[in-house]
């Protein structure tokens, strides 16, 4: 059987059969992986603890009838701070949750970088930057997928929008909507003009600056809500890791 190897994030793994696990891994080169590793359960288990979430590694496998089997496993990153913290945690499984979402015509070779970096971000920032964090990563996320928000003029006449004390949303149109538009949408969600800056600023900005600027907290949850209702529209489903992430936010 042809063996091949490739660089990959663990995301998570289930219990198979008596000794076994079954585990779930993004690459760069195949994007969503799911592969067996025999025996990882043994307490003397050449994988060891090697196979945790979230970790970042260099696998050998080879293909099998139903799944492709692990070999070898070399560690490259552990992200060891991120799994001993819950919220750290929580957030990372967010945003593994959205990668792994991320359809066949998305490209694992530009989502794998970004996921990677946002892991390593995510390691070492302090709390009180966590939603700063997320809005950012979101925005990237959505215009890696093709889905990047209007915000420089009207999503549905171009005209450009002039600085207000609150604008308008429109998920149906993907951005922006000046106030004659406006009038014609039924359903829109308002924001205030903090917010639209802080969405602009982070959707222009490499990712690599996303702490460049500080928000309010009133903005940030703004951004935050338009954001996971945005993805919410275009996923027709709501992400189930962004619930218990708000219940965990709450401890």
């Amino acid at each position: 059987m042809p063996t091949y190897k490739t660089k990959a994030i663990i995301i998570s793994y289930m219990k198979f059969k008596e000794a076994d696990k079954i585990i779930r891994a993004y690459s760069p080169h195949f994007g969503r992986i799911s592969a067996i590793a025999k025996g990882a359960r043994k307490t003397k288990s050449k994988f060891g603890a090697r196979l945790e979430p979230f970790s970042y590694c260099e696998l050998v496998l080879y293909k099998g009838r139903n799944l492709d089997i692990i070999t070898q496993i070399e560690i490259l990153e552990s992200f060891f701070n991120i799994r001993e913290s819950l919220k750290k945690l929580s957030y990372a499984y967010v945003i593994a949750d959205l990668i792994l979402r991320s359809g066949g015509e998305s490209d694992p070779d530009k989502l794998f970088p970004f996921f990677l970096f946002s892991l390593r971000e995510l390691q070492k920032i302090d709390e009180s930057f966590f939603k700063q964090w997320l809005t950012a990563f979101q925005l990237k996320y959505i215009t890696l997928s093709g889905y990047k928000p209007i915000l420089d003029k009207c999503s549905l006449c171009g005209k450009k929008i002039e600085k207000l004390t609150k604008i308008a949303f429109s998920f149906k149109h993907g951005g922006l909507l000046c106030s004659d538009c406006s009038i014609k949408e039924e359903t829109l969600t308002i924001l205030r003009n903090e917010t639209i800056e802080m969405l602009r600023d982070l959707s222009e900005e490499d990712i690599k600056n996303w702490n460049k600027n500080t928000y309010s907290d009133l903005a940030q949850r703004e951004c935050q809500k338009v954001l996971e209702d945005y993805i919410y529209y275009y996923l027709e489903s709501r992400l189930k890791t962004i619930q218990f992430l708000r219940g965990i936010e709450q401890i």
